[in-house]
């Protein structure tokens, strides 16, 4: 029987090329979103051809193909994603020393997105080797990697779980707060906020407030209810969820305390005393740190209203009373505190200060009679005396001579005729340009074993990047102007050179924040230094295209993404920042992505 034999068919003719072929149209799951908004077909991975044609920004975002096979791919690639980072987590714990796990651990128990998890491990932990960071070691000078590695090397760490048995105040709970009825956990709240909030506000004398408070008398004279509590609430921000003794609900337990210092204010019903004027600082600090803007606007009226009061003739005491001239000292401190505050406001929100420098200068400092608080609590290290008020009159003499400069300073967008700079003015950028030289040893900026220096010195580059801000516009005619440094002088002849001193001062930000962290971490950051690090982070933006900038903005994008946890105003500061960038075309670091992503959503 015959075989059949097929043939081979010929094929149909085509006027298409194979160059033809390969730019035919594939099906793709989605459209980018410029062609879905126009309605045309994507080609699919951007930049898509459409796009490419129009000089649009081409994303696509994935999660909207809802293909049975686009979602397994994505689920797919997720799990791959954890899986990888669980084996680096588990390397990096099995072979690296306890001393650099730690950060990270703390890290992960504050509840740290995955995302932020392997940001860290991939950028920060090649940081914390001293020889990686070249900007650091331009603040210390020569030796500066000496002494900085000794000082790392000589820092003990504790595990979280193993909390100063002590807190550094013993108090009562009761009769102060209703809240809770625990002596050792208003202990330690009160000592965490007196250890790492108080240093750098300085508005209570804390060895009368401690002494009052011990007494558990209601009349005292330097205590009440109201303060307490606010008090109590602000520092449960220092406080870590699962350490120190601490209950997991700090969150609710801040709101509580929040809400009882809010009604024993209304219960006083308009009497007016100095725990009242300290408390209403207390609730200003915190609704302005918090971005309740409405609020606190009310309250800062009612602090004006209550330091008025108390600073009236009617209300001053004879002099020759000891406990009169003890309270006069006491509320002429808690003046300063105000001022120091309304400053640090002022800049945030770009709006001259209503507060005035008071008329009698701060206590004078004499180094070899203080008691100072060390950093012993909550963290078991080398005790180091905190230099309050040392801080406290180099911050009144910062605030008091930039307070001179006026509009200047702080509005947002100052007019020509406010630039006019005189003798006096001269002299205040004179100030202000040496001021770091004229600082005594303590509160240098190379001595990083004090956290609130570190603070100190954020508050002074944060004034010069509002300051180096006032010539960027155009060069400023200045009589005699050779008297001033030479960073200064330049920057007013030179809006470029305006420019480099601002984003210099902004990477001084990022340093020292940077500093902090590798010492005492995140969660001890004063709230203070969410000002700065915003000052810092709106000046880098604008030059990201230098890799010196655009580490300094990722350093302090990470922090900033750690404050947002115990801090959620600085959710609100990121979306702005992202809106500016936005708006002026710049593109942000991909690094910073994750610590975006949520923002669409707050």
């Amino acid at each position: 029987m015959p075989t059949s034999k097929s043939r081979p068919l010929v094929p149909v003719a085509s006027d298409a090329t194979p160059q033809d072929a390969q730019r035919r149209r594939k099906n793709v799951g989605t459209a980018c979103t410029a062609c879905k908004a126009r309605k045309l077909k994507c080609t699919g991975a951007p930049p898509c051809t459409n796009c490419l044609k129009s000089r649009v920004e081409c994303t696509l975002d994935e999660s909207a193909d809802k293909r049975r096979r686009g979602v397994l791919k994505r689920k797919i690639d997720e799990l791959g994603d954890k899986e990888d980072l669980l084996v680096r987590l588990l390397e990096f714990f099995r072979e690296r020393s306890q001393r650099s796990t730690i950060p990270l651990l703390n890290l992960i128990r504050n509840h740290a997105s995955p995302a932020e998890i392997r940001f860290y491990i991939d950028h920060e932990l090649p940081r914390s080797n001293i020889t990686q960071i070249p900007e650091l070691l331009e603040m210390y000078g020569d030796n500066g990697h000496r002494n900085l590695a000794e000082m790392l090397s000589n820092r003990r760490i504790l595990d979280v779980r193993k909390p100063s048995d002590v807190p550094r105040f013993s108090v009562p709970a009761r009769p102060w707060t209703s809240i809770v009825d625990d002596d050792d956990l208003v202990s330690r709240l009160i000592s965490l906020w007196f250890t790492w909030a108080h240093p750098i506000v300085n508005f209570i004398d804390r060895d009368l407030f401690i002494r009052d408070m011990q007494s558990g008398s209601l009349s005292a004279s330097y205590c009440s209810p109201f303060l307490v509590n606010i008090i109590l609430s602000d520092a449960c921000a220092y406080s870590s969820y699962s350490a120190y003794g601490l209950p997991d609900n700090l969150f609710s337990l801040r709101t509580n305390f929040y809400a009882e210092a809010k009604r024993l204010f209304e219960k006083e019903e308009g009497r007016i005393s100095l725990p009242t004027l300290q408390g209403l600082e207390v609730l200003w600090m915190c609704a302005s740190i918090t971005g309740r803007d409405r609020q606190a606007w009310i309250i800062g009226g009612q602090l004006l209203y209550s330091l008025r009061e108390l600073l009236a003739p009617s209300n001053i005491l004879s002099p020759s009373d000891p406990d009169s001239a003890c309270m006069a000292k006491t509320l002429n401190h808690t003046n300063w505190g105000i001022f120091n505050l309304a400053i640090v406001h002022g800049l945030l929100v770009k709006k001259a200060p209503e507060v005035a420098p008071p008329c009698h200068p701060p206590a004078s400092v004499r180094h070899q009679c203080e008691n100072q608080i060390s950093y012993s609590h909550p963290i078991q290290s080398k005790n180091v005396d905190a230099h309050t008020l040392c801080l406290f009159n180099a911050l009144c003499d910062l605030n008091r001579v930039a307070y001179k400069l006026g509009p200047a300073l702080f509005s947002p967008m100052p007019p020509r005729f406010n630039l006019e700079f005189d003798n006096e003015k001269l002299n205040t950028l004179q100030f202000l340009s040496k001021w770091p030289d004229q600082l005594p040893g303590c509160l240098q900026e190379s001595n990083v074993n004090i956290p609130h220096v570190l603070s100190l010195h954020m508050h002074y580059h944060t004034i010069m990047t509002a300051v180096y801000g006032l010539f960027r516009g155009q060069p400023v005619y200045m009589p005699n102007p050779s008297t001033l440094s030479p960073s200064i002088r330049e920057a007013i002849r030179s809006p470029a050179h305006a420019l480099s001193g601002c984003l210099s001062s902004a990477r001084k930000i990022a340093q020292l924040t940077l500093v902090h962290r590798s010492n005492w971490g995140s969660d001890r950051m004063t709230g203070i230094n969410v000002p700065y690090i915003m000052a810092a982070l709106f000046s880098l933006v604008e030059g990201l295209d230098y890799p010196v900038n655009r580490d300094a903005f990722i350093s302090l994008v990470v922090a900033a993404g750690a404050f947002s946890r115990r801090w959620p105003c600085t959710k609100g500061y990121l979306r702005n920042l992202q809106s500016t960038a936005q708006q002026r075309k710049i593109t942000l670091p991909a690094e910073t992505g994750p610590f975006f992503l949520d923002l669409e959503q707050f």
